[in-house]
């Protein structure tokens, strides 16, 4: 959490997203942009961004984008964020985009050296890589009361699983969705935003590495956990919150059905143990993000697996642009684009949804806090 870590914040930050910054692997570097309490951007590094703003990447934004840490230095930033991995890397030939991932550590000479000259020009250094930089030869060259955070740093102790545990204060409301990069964590964040715009007191537990560089209530890196241990962090992480907020939003990773994070998708789903869950999907999507053989499921079917496995209803559907919320019209649930106004719809849908839980209990002759509606 950057709030343990500096007493001060917003940091003015200049985010490296170097050959990513339009595409979907530059998603850490637009949710700062988009999101971030903590971070405040004042440049980005891309040296294949054609415009000198990121108005055209991430709309409603508008940061200057530059070629190296020199030239963002005029920018006057307090740290140098790393807001990409190694897995993200791509590369730009003849206007076309090609990611090429690259090996945990495995860093090309041009990320060394804008690392190296920022530390050498005075900045923190947070990093997302795989890679843990306090580990390597560039605490030699910070400036005294300069800091290296590795975002993605490993954790020594992990609370196992209880599922005991009942929440004295607030309800969750999860966000899971059908595949990797769909827009999970944008819209977990305006919903965040427009509860809190209607005056609900609301969390955000996060759960990658995105979460801590926006800021959120309590958080961690679940992928660091070892996936029988990443249930019990998440648990660890809502009953945390719980007595701050009436409502804690959280995030899943991938999608349940996913070969690949199914399982972390699910612990993070059922650690959260929610009392609602949003639904994210891309329709025009039909094979999954960087696995081109794998067919994305289809929302009928893994819906009702998602209520099955969270104990909670998919209470509306989040997709991006109008064509794609009128092809998913047919599910029998509230479709919206959340960055096209349509947030406030989900909130609504989410507070019917708690006070109709609210009310099965109390009929089962069972009073188990939170009471439900909040609005």
């Amino acid at each position: 959490m950057l709030s343990e870590e500096f007493s001060r914040l917003p940091l003015r930050a200049v985010l490296f997203a170097d050959g990513v910054l339009a595409h979907p692997e530059g998603k850490t570097a637009q949710g700062v942009l988009r999101h971030s309490t903590v971070l405040e951007t004042v440049a980005v590094i891309d040296r294949s961004h054609g415009a000198r703003t990121t108005a055209g990447a991430v709309p409603g934004t508008d940061v200057p984008v530059v070629s190296s840490i020199d030239q963002a230095l005029a920018y006057a930033p307090d740290a140098f964020v790393i807001a990409m991995t190694e897995s993200d890397h791509g590369e730009t030939a003849d206007s076309a985009f090609r990611h090429v991932p690259r090996p945990p550590g495995d860093l090309p000479a041009f990320w060394w050296d804008q690392v190296r000259a920022a530390a050498r020009a005075g900045l923190h250094i947070l990093s997302c890589l795989h890679l843990q930089l306090s580990g390597t030869d560039l605490p030699e060259l910070m400036a005294d009361g300069r800091r290296i955070v590795d975002i993605r740093r490993p954790y020594p102790h992990l609370p196992k699983y209880s599922g005991r545990s009942d929440r004295t204060r607030a309800s969750v409301l999860h966000v899971a969705g059908s595949d990797c990069v769909v827009g999970k964590r944008t819209a977990a964040l305006e919903l965040l935003r427009a509860a809190r715009a209607r005056g609900v007191d609301t969390g955000y537990v996060g759960t990658g590495q995105t979460c801590q560089l926006v800021g959120c209530t309590t958080g961690a890196i679940i992928d660091r956990a070892p996936v029988f241990q990443a249930a019990g962090l998440v648990e660890h992480l809502v009953q945390a919150a719980d007595p701050r907020h009436d409502l804690l939003i959280t995030k899943g990773q991938a999608s349940v059905l996913h070969p690949a994070f199914g399982g972390l998708a699910t612990s993070i789903l059922q650690g959260s143990r929610p009392d609602a869950v949003v639904f994210v999907h891309d329709p025009s999507r039909r094979t999954r993000y960087h696995w081109e053989h794998l067919p994305v499921a289809a929302p009928e079917r893994e819906i009702p697996l998602v209520e099955e496995l969270g104990g909670a209803p998919v209470v509306a559907v989040v997709t991006r642009g109008r064509e794609n919320v009128r092809a998913l019209g047919g599910l029998g649930l509230p479709v919206v684009d959340v960055l096209d106004g349509g947030a406030d719809i989900v909130i609504d849908a989410v507070d019917a949804a708690l006070a109709e839980r609210s009310s099965a209990k109390r009929s089962a002759g069972r009073t188990a806090p939170p009471t439900g509606r909040f609005l």
